[in-house]
């Protein structure tokens, strides 16, 4: 069944928003884009199914517009700390598509708007999981350092694909793991100074895999100490 385009006026909370008038009564706000992406006007019979494409576009470009504010914000707040300090000691967050998917959840928006808003802000690059996943592992690397495998693991728990897990995780240097390996072993060691010989090199060996270092590693490692 037709409805017929009676009105559309200007939102006057909304000025980038205008309200669409259905055989006289108000229907739905929507940003003024949409109104002339679907060439309403005045006068013009339309659809059911248009009027559901339409609804769907506006919640797909709210949905969006969330996500863009928190991910500006997150750059402005970044913005301000580095001001405050004089040095750049604050980074804007990235956000995951696991993050934002619960974001606009909590927000109420449909799953089907949440697909589509996070599917166009990936190619946008305002969602990068990737990058994400680099920078956590660097910053992990420094802080807490694990092996490969614990690595991906807790990427993967974060939400990111488990393929960009391994892809990225795959970039870790096996010298360089090593080295972090060794690192963390010598520091442990001193728990383990009134320990049998053979007691210790079986907790290390235990505590170096719970780290997520492959055997070889471990094995490579545990040479070096013993």
């Amino acid at each position: 069944m037709k409805q017929k385009i009676t009105n559309i006026q200007a939102a006057p909370e909304l000025p980038s928003h205008q309200q669409l008038f259905l055989n006289g009564s108000p229907f739905v706000v929507v940003h003024a884009s949409l109104i002339e992406k679907f060439g309403l006007r005045i006068g013009l019979e339309i659809e059911a199914e248009t009027i559901e494409k339409l609804i769907a576009a506006d919640e797909v470009m709210r949905a969006k517009n969330y996500a863009l504010r928190l991910i500006r914000e997150e750059k402005n707040n970044a913005t301000a700390d580095e001001s405050e300090d004089s040095r750049p000691t604050a980074k804007s967050k990235i956000y995951t598509k696991n993050e934002m998917e619960q974001r606009l959840e909590r927000e109420g928006f449909s799953t089907k708007a949440i697909t589509t808003s996070i599917e166009e802000l990936i190619r946008s690059g305002h969602i990068r999981d990737r990058k994400y996943a680099e920078n956590w592992i660097a910053r992990r690397q420094k802080s807490n350092p694990r092996g490969k495998t614990l690595l991906k693991h807790e990427l993967i728990d974060k939400g990111i694909d488990r393929e960009i897990a391994e892809q990225v995780v795959a970039k870790v240097e096996t010298e360089d793991e090593t080295k972090v390996a060794l690192e963390i072993a010598q520091k442990r060691m001193k728990q383990y100074q009134r320990l049998p010989i053979h007691v210790a090199k079986r907790r290390l060996h235990g505590f170096l895999a719970r780290r997520g270092f492959k055997s070889e590693t471990v094995r490579q490692v545990l040479e070096q100490i013993f």
